[in-house]
């Protein structure tokens, strides 16, 4: 069973972090008013492919294939010690940590956003 968490900023209610898990991949969406700004893979729940797989729209929304894969958390769940928090400098950042640890980071346009979860930039997530 799939889950989606929401993250709303307490300053600026009009941005929020989606995070999805639909029991195949998931990823973090940057909302801003009601329209996805941003996103950024988190975790493969499936098995990880060797090859990639967005060379077909049918495979939405897609693995990040090993050559990228740094690392591949476990699933989270509702016990999982998410935090995302808001910077409302000269760019609007999220950041997203997992038990205090920086996993991922969005920006107003950034598709993808950065991960410390990749090996490379890739077109799923960037470096960080």
């Amino acid at each position: 069973m799939g889950s989606l968490t929401k993250y709303v900023s307490n300053d600026r209610p009009e941005f929020a972090v989606f995070i999805e898990d639909d029991d195949k991949v998931c990823y973090a969406y940057l909302w801003k008013e009601k329209r996805i700004v941003g996103d950024i893979w988190l975790y493969n729940k499936a098995p990880t492919p060797s090859q990639p797989e967005w060379h077909s729209k049918e495979n939405l929304p897609f693995l990040n294939p090993s050559e990228f894969v740094k690392e591949n958390l476990e699933p989270f769940d509702a016990w999982s010690p998410i935090e995302v928090t808001w910077d409302f400098g000269e760019e609007i950042v999220a950041n997203i940590f997992l038990a205090s640890r920086l996993i991922a980071k969005l920006t107003v346009g950034s598709c993808p956003g950065w991960s410390s979860l990749v090996t490379k930039d890739g077109p799923l997530a960037l470096k960080l």
